[in-house]
């Protein structure tokens, strides 16, 4: 007989001793509409406890929008989370070209006859999963406000095309993600971010995604790169935050970021640096190669002074 499991066990969190079951796969749908979950992901515990709730039977709204800085993980939380609960997801990236017509689906030609095709917001309606819209804030706002009929409390969509009304299923769920929360970029470090319709917004629940705290940020670089010791990844994760501090998007004057993202792919790095013949420095090698290579000269020299400031108050080994 199966162990029953619960919240704590499953997300890896303090508490939350409710038992668990993950919902049963709906018949039909391919297995890549389900994601796999990442061992040793690392939740932010109140942020996870609220995506919970929006998950719940009966929640306050459908609709939810994710706001936060490039690399916080505003997708890859959503997508952690529905792998646990065995929701299905269809993601969709989102620009500036992108249209209500690319979500609602289109005719396709099969072996000599036309046919109708779902897209990936119809599909989510039908079988109550979750349409997923990366960056939205880029879409145009009056292809925006298309959705009007989806993110209503009704929740229907008329299919121009077909003429068909697609009444969503209850367990359905549309998220979107932007780095701005639709109000604009007035740094300008987002090429591309538009001003959306309050009208559009004000259908939206907000969750903002800060970046993880210090220690659960390097129990994450630790468990990516189990090589680094504890004094290097505490010094990359200070680095970080010395670096965002700074960003011009918090009113600083760097316009590079080191997001979660970047700290993960800098120490996978480094560790394999390690390894390769004629490297004396792979972890220096390994920040200029995902961060510093490109980004502004200025931006470069300030974050080599914040590192050697932090590297160099001791000389400890990189690696164990």
């Amino acid at each position: 007989m199966a162990t029953t499991k619960t919240i704590a066990e499953v997300f890896g969190i303090p508490g939350a001793n409710v038992p668990f079951a993950p919902r049963p796969r709906i018949s039909g749908l391919p297995a890549e509409a389900y994601p796999e979950p990442t061992p040793g992901y690392v939740f932010q515990p109140i942020l996870l406890k609220k995506l919970l709730r929006f998950f719940q039977d009966q929640p306050a709204r459908r609709n939810l929008m994710i706001i936060g800085e490039p690399g916080t993980g505003k997708s890859s939380i959503l997508i952690e989370v529905l792998a646990r609960l065995g929701i299905p997801v269809w993601p969709m990236a989102c620009s500036g070209k992108t249209r209500f017509a690319h979500m609602v689906g289109g005719y396709e030609f099969v072996n000599g006859a036309t046919r109708w095709r779902d897209g990936p917001l119809v599909l989510a309606m039908r079988y109550g999963g979750v349409f997923l819209a990366n960056e939205i804030t880029r879409m145009d706002p009056g292809e925006q406000m298309n959705l009007a009929e989806v993110l209503d409390a009704s929740a229907t969509l008329t299919i121009p095309d077909t003429g068909e009304v697609v009444r969503a299923h209850p367990n359905f769920r549309f998220v979107a993600t932007g780095n701005t929360g639709g109000y604009g970029d007035e740094a300008g470090v987002y090429a591309g971010e538009r001003v959306s319709s309050v009208a559009f917004l004000d259908r939206f629940q907000k969750l903002v995604v800060e970046h993880l705290k210090e220690d659960d940020e390097i129990k994450l670089i630790l468990s990516r790169a189990p090589n680094l010791t504890e004094y290097v990844a505490r010094a990359m994760v200070r680095l970080a935050n010395d670096v965002r501090k700074n960003f011009v998007g918090r009113g600083g004057n760097l316009r590079t970021i080191m997001s979660t993202r970047s700290l993960v792919v800098w120490a996978l790095e480094a560790q394999g640096y390690a390894q390769i013949k004629g490297i004396e420095n792979p972890l220096l090698a390994a920040l200029q190669d995902t961060v510093l290579n490109g980004a502004p000269e200025a931006d470069a020299q300030a974050i080599m002074e914040l590192w050697t400031n932090w590297i160099n108050q001791s000389q400890p080994s990189a690696t164990t």
